[in-house]
Parts: structure tokens; C-alpha cells; sequence
């Protein structure tokens, strides 16, 4: 059994006489088939009258321009101060710095020369190994160096 409708949000304002008589009537009807929000509405029902069972109590006096008061004064005191602009040359300062640095290595990470690794050459694969004895003097050195 499927414990929550999705049009069950739309309760709250059919209880209240929120709904216009098109919607209402599309509602009504679904009220008919489901009954997630069947339950839910004897439920929020029921809340209403224990609600309306509560004894009504008068404050006395008008809260509104207090609690105004108190939001203008919170909403004044959450202002950035104003600043100078020597105030503002170490944040600048510092930022330059962190941006260049950042700029730097990711060049340095990022060169061509880094780009294509050079593949170790494997000299026991060579005809003669390193350090084998040479066939003739000429066959050692490479002719530029001779």
C-alpha cells in the first residue's frame, strides 16, 4: 500500500477552501480512488479540531514594531564596514602572488619537454652488450669522435 500520494500536497489547501471549483472537483474525484490522502485528510482534520479546541490567547499589546525595530538593528549591524583603499594592497597583494604562483606551475607541469617521456634505450638488446669487448678499435667510438 502506497503511504504517500503525490497530490497529497494539495490537502492543505483543499481544507482550507483554497481550491478553485475545477481543481476542487479533479481533486474530489481523486479523494475517491486513493486512500494515502483519504487517511491523510481525517488526519489533518483531526489536527484542526484539536487545534480549534485551544483556548485563544490575546497578547495585549502590538509585537509588530518591536520585532521591525529589532530587524533594523540586526540588518545595520550585518554591514561591512567601509574600507580604504590601503586597507585593501595585503588581500591584493596576496592574491597577485597566489595567481602567479598557481600560473607558474601549471607552466613548469604542463612543458613540452615533459610532454612525450623518453623511452629508457635497453643496451642488452644493442649488438654488443655494455662493457663487451669491442671487435676493433674503429668499432668502438662512433667515427665523429675519432
Amino acid at each position: 500500500m502506497n503511504k504517500y500520494c503525490r497530490r497529497s500536497e494539495e490537502l492543505s489547501a483543499y481544507l482550507d477552501d483554497e481550491l478553485d471549483g475545477k481543481a476542487r472537483l479533479k481533486f474530489e474525484m481523486h479523494l475517491g480512488g486513493c486512500f494515502a490522502c483519504k487517511e491523510m485528510l481525517q488526519d489533518l482534520r483531526g489536527l484542526r479540531e484539536c487545534f480549534q479546541t485551544l483556548p485563544q490567547q490575546e497578547v495585549g499589546f502590538d509585537l509588530a514594531p518591536g520585532v521591525l525595530a529589532a530587524a533594523g538593528r540586526r540588518a545595520s549591524a550585518t554591514r561591512w564596514p567601509r574600507l580604504n583603499w590601503w586597507q585593501l594592497l595585503p588581500v591584493s597583494f596576496t592574491a597577485a602572488a597566489t595567481i602567479s604562483l598557481g600560473v607558474f606551475l601549471g607552466a613548469s607541469l604542463t612543458s613540452p619537454h615533459d610532454a612525450a617521456p623518453v623511452a629508457p634505450t635497453l643496451a642488452m638488446f644493442d649488438p654488443i652488450p655494455p662493457g663487451g669487448i669491442c671487435i676493433g678499435f674503429a668499432e668502438c667510438f662512433p667515427k665523429e669522435k675519432i
